[in-house]
Order: structure tokens, then C-alpha cells, then sequence
């Protein structure tokens, strides 16, 4: 796929040269040789060391440690005996003269086995000699021949491990942790500290990344731990940090006439400033450092008070520069809160008003609709533009203000002539009547006024042809539309965006019909449209402005998790689109990579982390034009819960969609019948769940794939196998998925009390990632087995069902031989333990304060927090729990 490729860059290219130079210092020491490893400040040279002491004491050798101190004199002395084991010197960079000397013999020793760690900064040595010091340090690997192994950042999958190991595997979305990930830059101690600080804060959101209007949080142990890096910055090169990181992405000629020179090359060195990867010839300043820079300033930078780079940009726009989105957004912030300066005296209204406009598109695009409402009324109040309406739209609907937003698109006049342009307003402006809800004289108010502008005339044509063929699609579950659809797909004279729009509402389509080559063919053709957008250095977003290529995703993600068409690979695509969105900032983006992540963990039966996923999604979604993907969040959402038995919670999700939404589409209609069969299995009526799966089998008749998945599970609560399979055989012979194909092979092999079919399927399964399906496989060999006496046999199986068992934490066997437990107690924990999941990591640290009896001052001191954010936790959490008096905290907290 085409967006593998960043992440292949990201994981494998980085964490292999890491991997390899670590597995080759492992190699030295193992044989009882000398190495050093170095490393920037931060970058793992303790993960290595801890790694490769506990190689050499897997080999039955002993470790000493010698931790280096600052300006401390004789520190090896007492070290320099030959050593039986290993001694490993962490930060030899902070010796002195003498024991930089001590430790080339220690090294050289033949009979000793030294790791010696050191930072390779700029400014590493810290004694007394530094110059000195950092040629006698050289002299080990230039001169005494020691070995050298120069570590980057930590790879995708070692981040990932370091933040699971601190949040566990559940508790971070998959969005939340592309932006740890890409913060970090490889610093396993960044990682951690990153990781604890998103537990404690909530759900990230893009306007928390973005500097356009300063900083936002950042806790003290992070701003600690980044602090180091930043002494000694003059003002020059402060102001040139915190600016090239609110612009972005900048060439380098660029932004070396905007801050200067002298402090950008000052920047590079120390590493606070970095060439952009995506486009080698551009830099970018690190946000994390950027925000910190800010956090401890402790007065106004004087160059910021002039107005340097703001004045330069205005200058630039006024002489036909063009300037980028966040360039835009920087100087139209300057304009806004000074108002001495008006730009018409530097630029025409036409100028203002495009300048304006983009600024308000930046905003918009980085999640602060706010800032763009005021830079789209500034730009309306210069010069009416298409740009300016479109954005002001755009801010209203992100506010939940979608009458306002029909009103501007409807009643502001713009100019028009752009067929591009005036394609894409065409689209927004019927994305927002969708979400506002149609009447045919606003379609026909609509269709009047774009036929007017004489440019969207065959758009026009288009968009009539895909919303018939897909009325009648869903009208008709997939019976009738198919060949209208089909025809916009193969035509030659459909555009680009609804070829790939078509494809999106095919790809259900086919799966549901059993139509595997079909199938395939547009989920190629799809890729090969979309792979430019992903191949070009700007990301998707600035060339997806309709939505229709993060839809097609998407959509591909759903359906691929759904069959089982390589779920592991799935999950890293995902993980790679996550990066993406939050490198670009793209909220609508997030949100769905959240919705995809979460269908797949519910389809592999974690629930937990389906559930986090899928609550992310609908916090992240907000008010969007794009209601369906609003109802798969709550659809899937609801049966997660329902998974993890809250009953309530499941429920309220469920009545927030309207029965019309929920049977909109045969897709949509299983997910909730699903929850139906859920709620009755859980709450132990299996026959009724089985009766439930049976009639959502028949209901779906016409869909091979779409009735054996309930049947499958009528299986495993108890239904008769052979009963099942009669049904099975009154289905149309259709093409059909490998994961359908395994599933009827489990029900026609358990009527026959095949257990070796059983136990082949099984295996196939596992590989598929269909973790319960397999499960159910083995156990049912077991019994199988058990039948014929052979308890080997079925020992063996119970064990490999066990194995995959453990991939699914919510969905544990019950112990029929356990002691009977207090229902009342049990029920009573668990309501309780249901209300309190619904506040957030910080919301519930606080609260279980204050039901510790301490004050808000008492828990704003500890907590580090103001007494007005603590008062602000408690006011939301008693609502959450029903309007509560703070009285009755302890007994929901303690029980």
C-alpha cells in the first residue's frame, strides 16, 4: 500500500540501524571485549547498557557499575583491578584528565571487559579541561582501536513497547501515540515522560500541537527534562526556535532570511532545529523544545516585540510573494492584534482578503475554528471571496452551527471562474445541506446557483448520477444501483474524486455479495488513485480537501478488518496513517484512524482497547458534515461496551442513533443486530442470543458472508451444529472469503466429529487473526477428542486454545468450579466501577483525592494544578456521576 512506505522508514530503517549496532556491541562484550556506546542526550544509551548487562549475565559473568559524576576527581580509582565480570562506565564524558587515562588502560587490558556509555553532543564534556577532556576521549576509538557503536532514536516498534510498558496496552488510541512517537524522536526517556503526561491530560486534539497562538501545557517534568538543551540560547536564537516552529515547514533560505543566519546554523547544531525529512532542503523547528523555550521565557523576547518576522512576511505578500498557509496565519494573527496597522496601506483589499482567507483555511485545518471565525470575518469584511465563505463555514460547522453555515454559503455572493474551486465549494456546500438535512427547494435553490457560475455544470451532472445510484444501493441492500455505480467507476469521463467516491460505496458492496475479484479490483484501482496524495511531501490533507481519500481509507480499513484480509498488515497501515494525520495536523483524519483501529480490535475481541479507540473517535469527531462515520463510532462503541458488560453505557450510545440511521445500510443493520445477540449472551439468555444470530442469518439471506458469521456464533451458544448447516445450505452459491470459508468448515466438521479439520482450522484461523473463532475451533477438538477417550490429544488442544486465549483479556473463560461469589457485592463493585469509567485519567485522580478528605488546595499542590482547574475536575466528574454533593465521593470511590 502506499502509505506503508513512512512507516517502513520510520520503524524499520531507524530501529535496524539501532538493532544492529546494539547486536554488534553485544557480539564485543559477550566475547569479553571493550566498546563504546555513544548517543545525544537522552537517546537510549542506558536502555543499551541494561540491555547487554543482562546478556553477559545470561552467560553466568557479573556486572559492576561505575555511574560518572560532574567535576568529580580519582572517580575510577578504585576500579582499576582487572575485572572478572564487566564494568561498564555510564558517561565517561564527565571525567576528568587522569581518569580519561585510567580508563584507556582499564580499556585496553586485554583481561577486562569495559562498556563504556558517553554523550556525543556538541557540548557533552563538563570537567574542568573541556577541550582537553573531549581529544583524550577521542583518542579511545581514533588511536587505541576501542570499538564504537553511535546509537539513533529508538525504532516505531521499541517506541511502541516503551509507551505500552508505561500506560499498558489499552489506555493510549493509536493517534495519542503517533504523537508521543513523533514528539519523542526516538528518546526513550522523552517517550515515557510524553506517555505519562497524555494519561494524565485526556484526549490530544491538533489544536494542542499547533503554536500558532502560544503554548499549550506542558507539565514540569517534561520542561525539566528538555530545559538542559535550551541554556545558554541568546535572544536571537530563542525567537528563531519559537518561530520556524509556528511556520513549519521552511526552506532553508527562507527561514534564514526571517530569523537570521547565524541563529538558524546556531539552531542546527544544537539539534533544536531539523532538516524535514520529507523535504531535505526545508527546516523545521522542533515543537516540544519550542513550547518549552516559551514555558520558561521570563519576559518578552525583545525581537518579538518588534514584529521582525510579521513585518518581513507583510512585506513579502505585499510584493507577490506567495506565502504558505501558516506564513498567512502568522501575519494575519499580527493584524488582528494590532490594529494600528491595517493592510490595506501595504496590499490591495483583494490581497487582505485572500491573505485572511488562507489564514482562516490554516486554522481550520489545525483544529481551531475559533481563530479561523475571526480571520474569515476580517477576510469577508476586505473583499467577499469564495475562499472566505467557505472557510467561515467550515469554522461554523466545527462550532455545531450548521444553520449559520447553510446561511453564509447561501446568502454571501462570491465571484466565481475557477472550475476547480467552485467544484470543491460545490462539494462543501452539499456535504453541509447533508448534515443539515435536505429539502428539495434547497437542492433546487442549490443546483439554480451552481448552474449559474457556468463552471460546475458537468459536477453537477455527476454528483445527481452517484447519489441516484447510491439511493437506490441502499434502498435495496445492495440489489439494485450496483451497475449505475459501476458505470461511474469505468467510465472515462467521470472525474477523479467520484471514481474514487464510487469505488468507496462498492467495496461493502461486493464483500456483502461475495464478489472477491470485484472486490479486489477496485480496492487496487482505489490505490493506485490515491498513491500520488500519499507519495507527495505535503501529506493528504492540503490535497483532500472533499474528504473522498481519507473516506476511501477508510472505508478499505472497515472492510478489510471485517473479512480478515491481513489484519496485521492492517494494523500497520493504521499505525502509519496515524502518524500521517497528526504529522499534518488532520482532526477529521484522527478521528477516523481511531474509528478503523477500534472496528479492528473489536473484530479480534479486545474490547477494552476497541472501546478507548472508538470513545477517541467520537470526541475527536465533533461536529462533522460526515454523519455515517458519527453512527459506525457509536454502533461499535455500544457492542465494545456491551462486551465488557456495561449494559448502561452500551445502551445510551445505542439510543443517540435513530432506528432509520442504524438500519441505513446492511452494514450498519448487522453491527446492531449484533449488539442485540451481545446484551442477551452477556446477560447469560443464550438461547435468546442464539435465536438473535439465527434471525440476523435469515434476515441477511442474500449475503453468504453476512450469515454464516451469525450462525458461526449461534454454534458457540449452544445451537445444534447440523441444524445450522441446513441453513447454511439454503444460502446462494457465492464467491467466498477465506474467514467465511473457515467458519462453515468448523460447523460442517464438527457435525461430521472431525477434530483434525477442526484443529487445521483452527490454526488457519489464528493466522487470519480471528482470535475467538479460533479458539472455539480447538476447544470444540477438545470435546471432539474428550468423546473418544484420547485425553492426549485433547491436552493438547485445550493448550493451544489457551495460547490464543490470551490475546483476548475481555473475553475470558468462566470457571464453572469456582467458589460462588456475593452477587449483591459483585453487582454493586461493578455499578460503581461503571460510573467511574466514565471520567477522564485526570478527572478520576482527582476525585479519588477528594475522597480522600484533602482540600483543592491540598490537591493542587500536589497535582501541581491550579485551585481553579481542580475545582473545574470535581464541578465535571460530580456531573458525570449524576450531580453528586462531594459528600458521597468516598463511597463511589472507596465503595
Amino acid at each position: 500500500m502506499a502509505y506503508k512506505s513512512e512507516l517502513r522508514t520510520f520503524a524499520e530503517t531507524v530501529g535496524e540501524h539501532r538493532e544492529a549496532e546494539i547486536a554488534r556491541a553485544s557480539e564485543i562484550v559477550l566475547e569479553g571485549g571493550s566498546v563504546i556506546v555513544a548517543a545525544p542526550a537522552g537517546m537510549g544509551k542506558s536502555w543499551a547498557a541494561r540491555a547487554l548487562a543482562a546478556a553477559v549475565r545470561g552467560r553466568g559473568r557479573t556486572v559492576e557499575t561505575v555511574t560518572c559524576l560532574r567535576l568529580r576527581d580519582d572517580q575510577l580509582l578504585d576500579h582499576m583491578t582487572p575485572h572478572a565480570g564487566m564494568l561498564i562506565i555510564k558517561d565517561a564524558h564527565l571525567l576528568g584528565i587522569d581518569d580519561i587515562h585510567r580508563l584507556a588502560d582499564l580499556a585496553a587490558d586485554p583481561d577486562s571487559s569495559v562498556l563504556i556509555t558517553l554523550d556525543s553532543g556538541v557540548s557533552s564534556c563538563t570537567s574542568a579541561d573541556t577541550e582537553q577532556s573531549r581529544r583524550e576521549l577521542t583518542l579511545l576509538w581514533t588511536e587505541r582501536g576501542i570499538p564504537r557503536v553511535d546509537l539513533s532514536g529508538v525504532g516505531y516498534d521499541e517506541a511502541v513497547r516503551i509507551v505500552e510498558a508505561v500506560a499498558g496496552p489499552n489506555r493510549v488510541d493509536v493517534v495519542t501515540r503517533a504523537r508521543i512517537v513523533l514528539l519523542a524522536e526516538g528518546n526513550p526517556q522523552l517517550l515515557e515522560e510524553l506517555t505519562r503526561e497524555e494519561l494524565y491530560r485526556g484526549t490530544y486534539s491538533a489544536r494542542q500541537q499547533n503554536m500558532l497562538l502560544g503554548p499549550s501545557y506542558m507539565s514540569p517534568r517534561i520542561i525539566d527534562f528538555v530545559r538542559p538543551l535550551l541554556r545558554g540560547l541568546g535572544p536571537e536564537e530563542e525567537y528563531a526556535l519559537v518561530t520556524l516552529a509556528r511556520l513549519g515547514s521552511t526552506p532553508f533560505a527562507r527561514a534564514a532570511r526571517l530569523v537570521g543566519s547565524t541563529a538558524l546554523r546556531s539552531l542546527l547544531r544544537r539539534g533544536l532545529v531539523s532538516y524535514d525529512p520529507g523535504t531535505p532542503d526545508c527546516v523545521v523547528g522542533r515543537s516540544l523544545y519550542a513550547r518549552a523555550a516559551l514555558a520558561i521565557q521570563t519576559g518578552e523576547n525583545p525581537l518579538e516585540a518588534r514584529h521582525v518576522v510579521e513585518l518581513a512576511l507583510l512585506k513579502d505578500a505585499a510584493a507577490g510573494i506567495d506565502l504558505s498557509g501558516a506564513e498567512c496565519a502568522f501575519v494575519a494573527e499580527y493584524l488582528l492584534n494590532d490594529p494600528s496597522h491595517d493592510p490595506l496601506d501595504d496590499m490591495s483589499p483583494a490581497k487582505a482578503a485572500d491573505l485572511m482567507a488562507r489564514a482562516a483555511r490554516h486554522a481550520n485545518e489545525n483544529g481551531m475554528p475559533g481563530s479561523a471565525r475571526m480571520f474569515a470575518h476580517r477576510s469577508l469584511s476586505l473583499e467577499p471571496t469564495l475562499n472566505g465563505v467557505e472557510q467561515l463555514s467550515r469554522c461554523l460547522v466545527r462550532q455545531g452551527k450548521f444553520q449559520e453555515a447553510v446561511d453564509v454559503i447561501e446568502r454571501v455572493r462570491v465571484p466565481h471562474g475557477d472550475p476547480k474551486e467552485d467544484a470543491l465549494y460545490l462539494s462543501w456546500w452539499m456535504q453541509v445541506l447533508g448534515r443539515q438535512g435536505t429539502s428539495a427547494e434547497r437542492l433546487d435553490r442549490l443546483e439554480a446557483e451552481a448552474r449559474s457560475w457556468g463552471t460546475v455544470d458537468s459536477v453537477l451532472d455527476e454528483w445527481t448520477a452517484f447519489s441516484r445510484a447510491r439511493s437506490r444501493m441502499m434502498l435495496s441492500s445492495y440489489a439494485e444501483g450496483v451497475d449505475e455505480m459501476e458505470r461511474i467507476v469505468d467510465s472515462r469521463d467521470s472525474s477523479g474524486p467520484f471514481v474514487l467516491r464510487a469505488i468507496t460505496e462498492l467495496m461493502p458492496c461486493y464483500v456483502y455479495r461475495g464478489e472477491t475479484s470485484k472486490f479486489e479490483r477496485v480496492l487496487s484501482l482505489g490505490w493506485s488513485r490515491v498513491a500520488p496524495a500519499f507519495a507527495a511531501c505535503s501529506g493528504i490533507k492540503r490535497g483532500d480537501r472533499s474528504g473522498v481519500i481519507t473516506e476511501f481509507v477508510m472505508q478499505a480499513a472497515l472492510v478489510r478488518g471485517a473479512i480478515g484480509h491481513d489484519r496485521a498488515g492492517l494494523a500497520r497501515e493504521l499505525e502509519s496513517f496515524a502518524l500521517r494525520t497528526v504529522d499534518s495536523s488532520d482532526e477529521y483524519g484522527m478521528a477516523l484512524a481511531n474509528l478503523a483501529s477500534g472496528h479492528l480490535a473489536l473484530e479480534q475481541g479486545q474490547a477494552e482497547r476497541a472501546e478507548n479507540e472508538l470513545s477517541r473517535a467520537l470526541e475527536r469527531v465533533g461536529y462533522s458534515t460526515q454523519t455515517k462515520w458519527t453512527t459506525w463510532m457509536q454502533i461499535l462503541r455500544s457492542n465494545a461496551l456491551a462486551v465488557l458488560h456495561r449494559y448502561d453505557d452500551a445502551l445510551l450510545v445505542e439510543r443517540e442513533i435513530s432506528p432509520i440511521t442504524r438500519e441505513s445500510t446492511p452494514w450498519l443493520a448487522q453491527y446492531s443486530s449484533h449488539l442485540s445477540a451481545r446484551m442477551k449472551a452477556l446477560d447469560g439468555d443464550l438461547a435468546g442470543s442464539a435465536a438473535v444470530c439465527r434471525a440476523i442469518a435469515e434476515a441477511r439471506s442474500d449475503s453468504r458472508f453476512f450469515a454464516v458469521r451469525p450462525l458461526h456464533v449461534a454454534a458457540a451458544l449452544g445451537e445444534d451444529p447440523a441444524r445450522l448447516l441446513s441453513d447454511i445450505e439454503k444460502l446462494p452459491d457465492q464467491e467466498m472469503w477465506e474467514s467465511t470459508r473457515l467458519l462453515e468448515g468448523h460447523l460442517r466438521a464438527s457435525v461430521d466429529g472431525d477434530a483434525d479439520e477442526l484443529e487445521r482450522i483452527g490454526a488457519e484461523l489464528a493466522e487470519l487473526e480471528f482470535w475467538w473463532e479460533a479458539v472455539f475451533s480447538f476447544t470444540t477438538a477438545a470435546a471432539i477428542h474428550a468423546a473418544l477417550l484420547d485425553d492426549e490429544r485433547r491436552e493438547a488442544a485445550l493448550a493451544r486454545a489457551d495460547g490464543i486465549r490470551l490475546r483476548l483479556p475481555d473475553l475470558q473463560p468462566v470457571d464453572d468450579d469456582a467458589e460462588p461469589e456475593d452477587d449483591c457485592a459483585n453487582e454493586t463493585a461493578g455499578r460503581e466501577q461503571s460510573r467511574l469509567a466514565v471520567l477522564t485519567p485526570r478527572e478520576l485522580e482527582v476525585v479519588t483525592l477528594a475522597a480522600d478528605g484533602l482540600t483543592n488546595a491540598q490537591i493542587a499542590s500536589r497535582l501541581y494544578l491550579s485551585v481553579r482547574t481542580v475545582e473545574s475536575h470535581i464541578l465535571q466528574a460530580r456531573a458525570k456521576l449524576g450531580a453528586i454533593p462531594r459528600s458521597e465521593l468516598k463511597s463511589i470511590v472507596r465503595g
